[in-house]
């Protein structure tokens, strides 16, 4: 159904803790979409992906082994990151060599948090 800016207003105005709420999200992805625009202006490729794979983490969280309840090709991992794919892979085998994360196919288990988190900022 189809309101009209005049039934949404009224609507607004007449629902002050809905508004509030309303804004609230705005304002909460403003917040993320502005983290995301620095994240990529300020940080190396291998800072942006420690920062990808922590947030990740915080949105999908773990499975009962650590890995995360999120699986995602290189490709998509790339994507995000914004780098090309081969960067990605080899990116994802430094973190490996320095026991940062483990690799099991497209599976991602985050071994140390804390030393992740130092490279991501």
């Amino acid at each position: 159904m189809l309101y009209t800016k005049k039934e949404l207003m009224t609507f607004f105005n007449e629902n002050n803790k809905f508004s509030l709420e309303v804004t609230k999200d705005i304002c909460h992805q403003l917040k993320e979409a502005n983290e995301f625009s620095s994240n990529h202006t300020h940080r190396t490729v291998k800072e942006r992906l420690a920062f990808t794979l922590l947030h990740l983490y915080e949105l999908a969280g773990a499975d009962t082994d650590g890995f995360l309840n999120i699986q995602l090709s290189r490709e998509e991992i790339a994507s995000t990151v914004g780098t090309a794919t081969e960067s990605c892979i080899r990116l994802l085998a430094e973190l490996k060599k320095a026991d940062l994360i483990e690799l099991t196919g497209k599976r991602i288990k985050i071994v140390h948090h804390n030393e992740l988190r130092k490279l991501a900022n």
